[in-house]
């Protein structure tokens, strides 16, 4: 059980924490744009919501209950990224109250969102699968790889947003401008050239 834990754990890591997973890396800083490290809370519920999402979608590709054309879901990941970086940019220069406001529709897209992109996990997944292991064992161990590797790149947003914010004192809605600007332009790339 082991053995099998740690192959799927390392597929989920690795399809995550890749450069060949550069669209789920893209949502990953556009979601953390808003956020510094004194946010981490509200960061870790949109995270946690993100994360629901595609865990539903991919336990249901998993079992076989849905299928979805993988060309289309190649379309909507990016463009998932891109909504959230125009969300990024209306809110940035909104005051505090605003911003918690808005909280709830950050929630709800990140779930959403999750949606979308646990079924192009799914479609990874599903080409790995062995079909003498236990489906939700292959399945929770392949979702934990995927949220450790989701972590790491989240300490390294905030590491770099320390850097940027408290040592080079860029204004955080600078910071969040371009993080988003850049998530949405590599994110657009992605769909026109996919």
């Amino acid at each position: 059980m082991s053995d099998s834990f740690n192959v799927y754990f390392s597929l989920g890591f690795e399809h995550i924490y890749n450069i060949a997973a550069l669209d789920h890396i893209l949502f990953l800083v556009a979601i953390c744009a808003l956020f510094s490290f004194k946010d981490w809370r509200k960061l870790l519920i949109l995270i946690t919501a993100f994360t629901i999402g595609h865990s539903i979608t991919l336990a249901l590709a998993g079992l076989d209950i849905i299928r979805i054309n993988t060309r289309l879901v190649e379309l909507l990941i990016p463009v998932t990224i891109m909504l959230t970086a125009v969300f990024n940019f209306y809110t940035i220069y909104k005051n505090k109250e605003e911003l918690l406001a808005n909280s709830n529709t950050q929630y709800f897209m990140a779930l959403s969102f999750g949606f979308i992109h646990g079924m192009g996990f799914s479609n990874y997944l599903r080409s790995s699968l062995f079909p003498g292991d236990s489906l939700v064992w292959q399945l929770l161990s392949f979702n934990i790889g995927i949220e450790i590797g989701q972590i790491l790149i989240v300490m390294k947003i905030f590491v770099l947003c320390y850097i940027f914010t408290s040592i080079f004192k860029i204004k955080m809605n600078h910071w969040a401008f371009t993080l988003s600007g850049l998530a949405f332009s590599l994110s657009l790339y992605i769909l026109l050239n996919g």
